[in-house]
């Protein structure tokens, strides 16, 4: 069965002209030639000192007529990264907008062809993005469903949202985004790109973002997780499950296996799930 998810948490950030590979590939931690149209790939924008700005999925689309580049960014980060591109533009043959298109989360098989951009989403294949005319009409036969639906096929892809809560906090690695390849460290300089390089090849990352669930209301972006010598981790992101709730976090590696909490009484305790790839550890 196919199941449709409305999106409107999300913004299209695109940016235009004939600049516009250069502009981004000096910005974001993803190989900008390797955006298409027909599926995301991760990527990052950091500031000089490495930590993500927001991640998310990257692909070209059609803007104003012009082709574009386009990032999917939390709506309460759209403005912000939308000022931050046009920052960046000065002299440059390029603009930025951001893009009123509805975008559409489709999870199953889509049909073979559809009046709007069809976008395949990073991961088994089953889920894509869906630029639609307009959220209410956007023109396939699919049952509607909740935003946390989306939300926990994210959490179990492992992929990360990084919004206006946990805006700074992160090094790419933290959340996995050179596992979901979505840093290139062949392409040359961008923002924040020597501390990146450096966490590669000088250093060892100390924590990395893991998968959990527990009992009750998920816990909020930003949120502190605790272990036996107290605060070991931060919650990236979180939804309601069917039993509970499951969330990703940012996990103190020395602090693995656990046990973890949600709270610092430790009454609240977490359970370690799977992800679909491998942690260096």
């Amino acid at each position: 069965m196919l199941r449709s998810v409305v999106l409107d948490d999300l913004r299209l950030l695109a940016v235009s002209g004939p600049d516009r590979v250069s502009l981004l590939q000096g910005q974001l931690t993803q190989d900008v030639t390797r955006a298409r149209a027909d599926g995301t790939v991760m990527t990052g924008w950091a500031d000089p000192k490495g930590r993500l700005l927001f991640a998310g999925h990257f692909f070209t689309t059609i803007a104003g007529g012009e082709d574009a580049l386009a990032l999917l960014v939390p709506t309460d980060l759209a403005e912000a990264a939308l000022k931050r591109a046009r920052m960046y533009i000065l002299r440059a043959k390029a603009a930025a907008t951001l893009l009123d298109t509805p975008v559409v989360g489709l999870l199953g098989t889509p049909p073979p062809s559809a009046p709007g951009q069809l976008v395949r989403v990073l991961g088994d294949g089953q889920r894509h993005l869906y630029l639609a005319g307009s959220a209410e009409g956007h023109g396939i036969d699919a049952t509607p469903g909740p935003r946390a639906l989306w939300q926990l096929a994210d959490i179990a892809a492992g992929i990360p949202t990084v919004g206006a809560t946990t805006s700074g906090e992160f090094v790419p690695q933290m959340v996995n985004l050179d596992l979901l390849d979505g840093i290139s460290f062949t392409k040359g300089c961008y923002t924040g790109q020597e501390i990146v390089a450096r966490m590669k090849y000088l250093g060892r990352v100390k924590r990395r973002m893991l998968r959990f669930s527990a009992a009750g209301a998920p816990p909020v972006a930003g949120q502190v997780l605790y272990g036996e010598r107290g605060v070991v981790g931060q919650v990236v992101s979180a939804a309601p499950a069917t039993a509970g709730c499951e969330f990703l976090a940012v996990i103190v590696l020395d602090d693995l296996p656990g046990p973890f909490f949600l709270d610092e009484a430790r009454h609240q305790p977490v359970l370690h799930l799977e992800l679909p790839y491998e942690l260096p550890r």
